[in-house]
C-alpha cells in the first residue's frame, strides 16, 4: 500500500538526514557520538550485519534486517530481509510510504525513490501483538544504467512479500508490455483457435486409426499459474484488459474436440477456498498437495476404463514431512540471495515401493529404478532437478503389470514433483522431455505392451498432454 504521510514522519527524515550528513563529514575521533544512528547499507553492500542484535523493549518488534537491495529501475529497487515473525514493514522517505506483510520472518517490497541522487529511507516492523520497531535507515542509491531483466524472466513483487513473473503477469492481463514500450495481446487470435483445435482432432483421428479402435484416447491437463488462482496477490489497481484470458480460450476451444480436457481451475479454487497452500510464495511451481492433486485427477479419469489406474490414497499410502527450503526460482530471478529467504513444505513420501524400473531401451538409464530420480536439486532446495538424467528428461518406464494401461506423457516442469507416482500408475510409459510437445504418433506404436489377457495392443492407451498456464504457447502454437 503507498500513499502521503505527514508531518512528524518527514521532520523525522530530515533529522535523519542531516545525522547522516554530520556523520559523513565528521573526524574519526567523534564517530562514538553517532552510536544512535542505525547503520546505512549502501547498493553496493546490500546485506545487514544479522551478528548485532538491537535490544528492545518488552512487546516491541525489533527492527527489519534488511539482506538485499536490488535496482529494477533507476528509481526502483527490491527491498528484501528479516523481521519478526506476523511483522509488517514499513518503508518510507519522510512523504511516501510503502507496507508490506511479512511471511515467515522475510519480506520483500518494491519501492521507488524520488530522486535522481540517493534517497535515505527508514524502515519499521509491527504487528497486532507487537508495538513499532526502532527504525532501520537505509541509503538507496539512483542508478541510471539500471534496468528489469528481459531475458523472459523478469519477476514482480505483489502484495503481502508474494512473488511472481512477467509472463504470469501477462497471462492474467491479457498484456504483454514488449522491450520497446508498445504492448501487445496474449490472447489467441480466432485462427489460432481453429487451427489449434483442428490439430488436436487430427492427432485423435489418427491415433485411434492407428490403434484400430476408438478405446484410446488423449487426455489434455490444464494447470492454472498461481496469480490466476490468487489474484488477490498482485499490485492494487491491476487490471484484466480482455474478456477472456488465453488459459479460458484453451479450455473452451478443447471442449469443441473429442479429447478429454483436465482443467485444474475448479479443483484448485475449491481447495483454496479451504485454505489449502497450491503454490510455493518463492517459487513458480505448484506444491506437492497440489501436483498430488493433479496426478490424482488424471487417475480417477484413467480408472473409468483401467480401475486397476485408480489413484494412490494420499492419507493411507503416503507418508508426509514439514521441510524448510531456501526459496524457489522466482527470488533467484529477482537477484535475492536465496539462502536469505526459506519456505517451509509439505513432502510427501510413497510408502509404496517406487523400485520399478525402465526398459533396456535408448531411453532407459542405467539403474533404470523410478526411485532413482531426486526431484529436487538439492536436500534443501525447492528448485527442481533439471540435469540430465533426471525426471525433467526423457525416460522409458517399464513396470510389468499388464493390468495397467500405457501412456506416453507430454509435460512441463509443473509435472516434475508427480511425475514419479503418476509414472507407477502404467505398465509401460514414455516421460517426454519437460517442455517438448511436439507429440510423435510413432512412438504411439513403440511403447504399447501386451494386456493382461496375452492380447497385444497396437497403441499405447491414452497421450497425456500435462501443461501449465506458463506455457500455453507450446501447445497452442507449436
Amino acid at each position: 500500500m503507498t500513499k502521503r504521510i505527514g508531518l512528524t514522519a518527514m521532520v523525522l527524515a530530515v533529522v535523519m538526514l542531516c545525522a547522516l550528513v554530520f556523520a559523513a563529514c565528521a573526524p574519526d575521533g567523534d564517530i562514538d557520538s553517532l552510536d544512535s544512528i542505525p547503520e546505512l547499507i549502501s547498493k553496493e553492500e546490500s546485506k545487514a550485519d544479522e551478528s548485532e542484535e538491537v535490544s528492545v523493549e518488552e512487546g516491541q518488534a525489533h527492527p527489519p534486517v534488511v539482506k538485499d537491495v536490488i535496482h529494477v529501475t533507476e528509481k526502483t529497487v527490491i527491498i528484501a530481509g528479516g523481521c519478526d515473525e506476523g511483522c509488517t514493514v514499513t518503508v518510507t522517505d519522510g512523504s511516501t510510504e510503502v507496507s508490506t506483510a511479512s511471511i515467515s520472518g522475510y519480506f520483500i517490497l518494491e519501492y521507488t525513490i524520488d530522486s535522481t541522487n540517493f534517497s535515505i529511507l527508514s524502515l519499521t516492523a509491527q504487528s497486532e501483538t507487537l508495538k513499532e520497531s526502532p527504525i532501520t535507515a537505509l541509503r538507496v542509491e539512483y542508478d541510471s544504467t539500471a534496468m528489469k531483466r528481459i531475458d523472459g524472466y523478469g519477476a514482480n513483487v505483489g502484495k503481502d512479500s508474494q512473488v511472481y513473473y512477467d509472463f504470469d503477469l501477462a497471462s492474467y492481463t491479457g498484456v504483454i508490455n514488449n522491450i520497446d514500450k508498445t504492448t501487445s495481446s496474449t490472447l489467441l487470435t480466432q485462427t489460432e483457435l481453429r487451427k489449434f483445435r483442428e490439430r488436436v482432432s487430427t492427432y485423435l483421428k489418427n491415433f485411434r486409426k492407428r490403434a484400430d479402435n476408438d478405446n484410446v484416447d488423449i487426455i489434455y491437463v490444464l494447470i492454472p499459474n498461481k496469480v490466476t488462482v490468487y489474484p488477490e496477490y498482485l499490485v492494487e489497481g491491476t487490471k484484466q484488459e480482455n474478456y477472456k484470458t488465453r488459459y479460458e480460450q484453451i479450455v473452451e476451444s478443447l471442449g469443441m474436440t473429442d479429447v478429454i480436457t483436465i482443467d485444474m481451475r475448479p479443483v484448485f479454487e475449491e481447495e483454496k477456498a479451504k485454505g489449502t497452500k497450491l503454490y510455493y510464495d518463492t517459487d513458480s511451481h505448484i506444491t506437492e498437495y497440489a501436483g498430488y492433486l493433479v496426478y490424482k485427477a488424471i487417475c480417477d479419469e484413467m480408472a473409468k476404463k483401467h480401475p486397476t489406474a485408480a489413484a494412490r490414497d494420499l492419507e493411507t499410502e503416503f507418508t508426509s514431512e514439514e521441510v524448510t527450503f531456501y526459496g524457489g526460482d522466482v527470488i533467484r530471478h529477482l537477484g535475492i540471495d536465496r539462502t536469505h529467504v526459506s519456505e517451509t513444505a509439505t513432502i510427501y513420501k510413497p510408502r509404496f515401493t517406487l523400485n520399478i524400473g525402465a526398459e533396456d531401451d535408448v531411453l532407459a538409464t542405467e539403474s533404470g529404478f523410478i526411485s532413482k530420480f531426486e526431484k529436487y536439486a538439492e536436500s534443501d532446495s525447492m528448485l527442481l532437478n533439471s540435469a540430465v538424467e533426471t525426471l525433467a528428461y526423457k525416460l522409458l518406464f517399464a513396470t510389468n503389470r499388464k493390468q495397467l494401461p500405457c501412456a506416453l506423457i507430454y509435460r512441463d516442469s509443473s509435472a516434475v514433483n508427480f511425475s514419479d507416482i503418476l509414472c507407477e500408475r502404467f505398465n509401460r510409459v514414455m516421460l517426454n522431455k519437460v517442455g517438448d510437445f511436439n507429440i510423435n504418433l510413432t512412438d504411439t506404436q513403440r511403447y504399447y505392451s501386451y494386456n493382461e489377457q496375452g492380447k497385444e495392443n497396437r497403441t499405447v492407451d491414452y497421450i497425456i498432454i500435462i501443461c501449465s498456464e506458463s506455457y500455453l504457447d507450446g501447445i497452442a502454437r507449436s
